[in-house]
């Protein structure tokens, strides 16, 4: 058997990353990797404004006239107010573009209206309350490098300096099936011997928010002509992922069948569970994963070998959150490989806990419901006890 990062490294450095990139609106980006490296359009903010509601003026004019000044004028959102009038303060309100020769904005609640005039406190300050132009960034300024996937605060930043398209790489074209006599789909009756198949389901939807498209191959026999008639077109994508065959044995008809296109390795990796794992290439295109058959196996294995692969792919960095958390119970077992126990991380009084759950077997989905997280037990460990700090996973769903 081989070290986990040994074979993530070894498929990670096989990865044919894509070329094609298109331009989209910002609005369809969402999930989109950057092809091109962005700069701001325009300096933010893009004027000096107030940052609340309240009056403008100069605190030297202030000082000079004992902190009592009429009010002339008002500045309001999408303004472009007078000078401030020597010896006077004007009403502005948050967001606002400051008036010229205004230095300071005292809030509302700090000040006395008398008889027209606004009294302010004396130890207000040059700056209070201003929001300068540019101090958030600058035209011009590097935003975002290629390989980013953008997210909803991505989207936010981006509009607001005034980028209305972006270059991207394609998305990433998927076939995903489940190989298996007894694999039935959820909605049809149950003969004896037979299991419902939930695999497929959750790899294309771990696909998709990645960012793939994604087309069902859906459920394949233990027959290598039905294998063989699937992956006929796998030319087509970019990735093929299938579930179940990824072992050693008489229904090893996965490896067979690839082995005729494409170029296969099949590895024992030490990570428990999931250590059968199947990886290649057919032709100069795609890349195939075959993932072992037990759904929760098939879970971790897409978690650290199919998705950073695709991030790859597209250009962008691998990132796995490690953190640490203090165990809620104790966990122990026979050293031997790396194993990722589901769990349940919680935080409280600002500790962050994490909870082994109950039904580890990679069988065993009950335990899924109540699982965001994994705690990560290395291969000569034989666990830990309660109270004792451990390295947790967190996963986002």
């Amino acid at each position: 058997m081989i070290p986990l990062e040994e074979a993530q490294a070894a498929i990670l450095s096989a990865i044919r990353r894509a070329r094609d990139t298109e331009v989209v609106a910002l609005e369809q980006a969402l999930t989109r990797y950057l092809a091109e490296p962005l700069q701001a359009r325009v300096d933010h903010p893009g004027f000096d404004n107030s940052m609340m509601d309240g009056y403008a003026l100069n605190v030297a004019d202030a000082r000079a006239h004992d902190y009592s000044l009429p009010v002339v004028g008002e500045s309001s959102c999408g303004d472009a107010p007078k000078a401030l009038s020597s010896g006077s303060a004007m009403r502005i309100y948050t967001g606002a573009p400051l008036p010229e020769g205004a230095d300071a904005v005292v809030i509302q609640e700090d000040v006395e209206i008398v008889g027209g005039r606004v009294r302010v406190p004396a130890e207000t300050a040059v700056g209070d309350n201003i929001r300068y132009r540019g101090e958030d960034y600058r035209k011009g300024e590097a935003l975002y490098e290629p390989g980013r996937r953008l997210n909803p605060l991505d989207l936010a930043l981006l509009g607001s300096a005034g980028i209305d398209k972006v270059a991207v790489y394609r998305r990433a074209r998927a076939l995903v099936a489940s190989t298996g006599d007894e694999l039935v789909p959820p909605g049809h009756a149950l003969a004896p011997g037979q299991i419902y198949e939930s695999n497929r389901l959750a790899i294309s939807a771990q696909l998709r928010a990645l960012g793939v498209d994604v087309v069902d191959g859906g459920i394949v026999a233990d027959d290598v002509n039905a294998l063989r008639a699937v992956l006929a077109r796998s030319g087509e994508y970019d990735f093929v992922v299938t579930s179940g065959g990824a072992s050693v044995g008489d229904h090893d008809l996965v490896k067979q069948a690839f082995n005729e296109i494409g170029t296969i390795q099949l590895w024992k990796v030490r990570i428990k569970p999931g250590k059968p794992i199947a990886f290649g290439h057919i032709g100069e295109r795609t890349h195939f994963f075959v993932l072992p058959g037990n759904p929760v196996s098939s879970l971790v294995t897409f978690k650290f070998f199919v998705e950073p692969a695709v991030a790859v792919w597209h250009h962008a960095e691998t990132r796995v959150w490690q953190l640490t958390a203090v165990a809620e119970s104790a966990f122990r077992r026979r050293p031997g490989r790396t194993e990722f126990l589901r769990a349940r991380l919680r935080s409280d009084r600002g500790r962050l806990l994490a909870d082994p759950l109950a039904g580890q077997g990679s069988h065993m989905v009950g335990a899924l419901r109540h699982t965001n997280g994994f705690i990560r037990v290395e291969a000569e460990s034989e666990g830990f006890s309660a109270g004792d700090t451990v390295t947790v996973i967190p996963l986002e769903f």
